[in-house]
Protein backbone atom coordinates (compact mmCIF):
# COMPACT_ATOMS: atom_id res chain seq x y z
CA UNK A 1 0.00 0.00 0.00
CA UNK A 2 1.05 3.58 -0.88
CA UNK A 3 1.89 6.27 1.94
CA UNK A 4 -1.48 8.30 0.34
CA UNK A 5 -3.31 5.38 0.93
CA UNK A 6 -2.07 4.71 4.81
CA UNK A 7 -2.45 8.75 5.43
CA UNK A 8 -5.04 9.76 7.92
CA UNK A 9 -6.86 12.90 7.51
CA UNK A 10 -8.83 15.11 9.80
CA UNK A 11 -12.61 15.34 8.72
CA UNK A 12 -13.34 18.68 8.06
CA UNK A 13 -15.10 19.98 10.51
CA UNK A 14 -12.01 19.06 12.65
CA UNK A 15 -9.71 21.00 10.23
CA UNK A 16 -11.63 24.47 10.84
CA UNK A 17 -11.54 23.51 14.54
CA UNK A 18 -7.55 23.58 15.17
CA UNK A 19 -5.88 27.53 14.84
CA UNK A 20 -4.12 26.71 11.80
CA UNK A 21 -7.68 25.88 10.16
CA UNK A 22 -9.70 28.58 12.07
CA UNK A 23 -6.77 30.88 10.53
CA UNK A 24 -7.76 29.86 6.76
CA UNK A 25 -11.23 29.65 7.11
CA UNK A 26 -13.21 31.74 9.95
CA UNK A 27 -10.53 33.77 11.24
CA UNK A 28 -10.82 36.46 8.20
CA UNK A 29 -14.51 36.07 8.36
CA UNK A 30 -14.77 36.54 12.08
CA UNK A 31 -12.47 39.82 11.59
CA UNK A 32 -14.45 40.93 9.49
CA UNK A 33 -17.13 40.54 11.42
CA UNK A 34 -16.00 42.63 14.34
CA UNK A 35 -15.26 45.52 12.32
CA UNK A 36 -18.73 45.69 10.86
CA UNK A 37 -20.10 44.95 14.45
CA UNK A 38 -18.00 47.93 15.70
CA UNK A 39 -19.51 49.89 12.98
CA UNK A 40 -22.90 49.20 14.21
CA UNK A 41 -22.08 49.82 17.85
CA UNK A 42 -20.81 53.13 17.01
CA UNK A 43 -24.21 53.70 15.01
CA UNK A 44 -25.79 53.09 18.14
CA UNK A 45 -24.26 55.00 20.60
CA UNK A 46 -24.44 58.40 18.22
CA UNK A 47 -28.47 57.92 18.50
CA UNK A 48 -27.75 56.91 22.35
CA UNK A 49 -29.45 53.30 21.53
CA UNK A 50 -28.59 51.50 24.64
CA UNK A 51 -30.05 48.51 24.36
CA UNK A 52 -29.14 47.99 20.75
CA UNK A 53 -25.40 48.51 21.48
CA UNK A 54 -25.90 45.78 24.62
CA UNK A 55 -27.04 43.48 21.86
CA UNK A 56 -24.58 43.35 20.23
CA UNK A 57 -22.43 42.70 23.06
CA UNK A 58 -22.26 39.10 23.10
CA UNK A 59 -21.66 38.23 19.80
CA UNK A 60 -18.97 40.71 20.25
CA UNK A 61 -17.80 39.00 23.28
CA UNK A 62 -17.70 35.71 21.13
CA UNK A 63 -15.79 36.89 18.02
CA UNK A 64 -13.01 38.48 20.92
CA UNK A 65 -12.43 35.43 22.00
CA UNK A 66 -12.31 33.06 19.04
CA UNK A 67 -9.58 35.51 17.46
CA UNK A 68 -7.25 35.62 20.80
CA UNK A 69 -7.19 32.05 20.63
CA UNK A 70 -6.02 32.21 16.96
CA UNK A 71 -3.75 35.19 17.70
CA UNK A 72 -2.51 33.19 20.98
CA UNK A 73 -1.50 30.19 18.58
CA UNK A 74 -0.39 32.52 15.43
CA UNK A 75 2.52 34.62 17.68
CA UNK A 76 3.95 31.58 18.77
CA UNK A 77 4.44 30.05 15.41
CA UNK A 78 7.90 31.12 13.95
CA UNK A 79 7.32 32.46 11.76
CA UNK A 80 3.98 34.13 12.38
CA UNK A 81 1.81 32.80 9.56
CA UNK A 82 1.29 35.27 6.91
CA UNK A 83 -2.10 35.69 6.65
CA UNK A 84 -2.44 36.48 10.34
CA UNK A 85 0.51 39.10 9.18
CA UNK A 86 -2.17 40.22 6.41
CA UNK A 87 -5.18 40.80 8.98
CA UNK A 88 -2.84 42.67 11.48
CA UNK A 89 -3.99 46.30 9.38
CA UNK A 90 -7.45 45.00 9.91
CA UNK A 91 -7.62 44.03 13.37
CA UNK A 92 -5.70 47.26 14.56
CA UNK A 93 -8.69 49.53 13.04
CA UNK A 94 -10.85 47.13 14.70
CA UNK A 95 -8.88 48.12 17.69
CA UNK A 96 -9.01 52.12 16.61
CA UNK A 97 -12.81 51.62 16.34
CA UNK A 98 -12.95 50.00 19.88
CA UNK A 99 -11.28 52.73 21.32
CA UNK A 100 -13.42 55.02 19.49
CA UNK A 101 -16.66 53.86 20.72
CA UNK A 102 -15.16 53.72 24.24
CA UNK A 103 -14.79 57.63 24.10
CA UNK A 104 -18.04 58.28 22.72
CA UNK A 105 -19.72 56.26 25.64
CA UNK A 106 -17.26 57.68 28.06
CA UNK A 107 -18.75 61.11 27.09
CA UNK A 108 -22.32 60.27 26.81
CA UNK A 109 -22.13 58.96 30.35
CA UNK A 110 -19.88 62.68 31.48
CA UNK A 111 -22.80 64.27 29.69
CA UNK A 112 -25.67 62.59 31.71
CA UNK A 113 -23.66 63.07 34.68
CA UNK A 114 -23.35 66.43 34.61
CA UNK A 115 -26.98 67.28 33.58
CA UNK A 116 -27.45 65.00 36.67
CA UNK A 117 -25.10 67.72 38.40
CA UNK A 118 -27.00 70.71 37.19
CA UNK A 119 -30.35 68.95 37.80
CA UNK A 120 -29.19 69.07 41.87
CA UNK A 121 -27.53 72.02 42.24
CA UNK A 122 -24.23 71.16 41.86
CA UNK A 123 -21.42 72.95 40.34
CA UNK A 124 -19.44 71.19 37.66
CA UNK A 125 -16.46 72.55 36.18
CA UNK A 126 -17.41 71.67 32.33
CA UNK A 127 -20.69 71.15 30.08
CA UNK A 128 -20.06 69.39 26.78
CA UNK A 129 -22.47 71.46 24.37
CA UNK A 130 -23.00 70.83 20.90
CA UNK A 131 -22.93 73.43 18.62
CA UNK A 132 -24.98 73.66 15.14
CA UNK A 133 -22.55 71.38 13.70
CA UNK A 134 -23.08 68.90 15.68
CA UNK A 135 -19.47 68.99 17.45
CA UNK A 136 -19.16 68.94 21.12
CA UNK A 137 -17.49 72.29 22.94
CA UNK A 138 -17.02 72.14 26.31
CA UNK A 139 -18.08 75.53 28.06
CA UNK A 140 -17.35 76.06 31.54
CA UNK A 141 -19.87 76.45 34.34
CA UNK A 142 -19.36 79.36 36.67
CA UNK A 143 -21.86 78.33 39.15
CA UNK A 144 -24.60 76.04 39.82
CA UNK A 145 -28.03 76.95 37.53
CA UNK A 146 -30.23 77.25 40.72
CA UNK A 147 -28.05 80.50 42.39
CA UNK A 148 -29.98 83.58 41.43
Amino acid sequence: MSDAGMSTQLPAHELTDTPSGRLSTSVPVDAARLSELLAQEFELLKIRNIAGFEALQEERITLLERLAWVAEWATAQSPVPQLWQDLQPGLQQCKQDHLRNIQLLQRQLQGVKGALQALQGESSTTVDLYDRMGKVTPCPVAGPFLDA
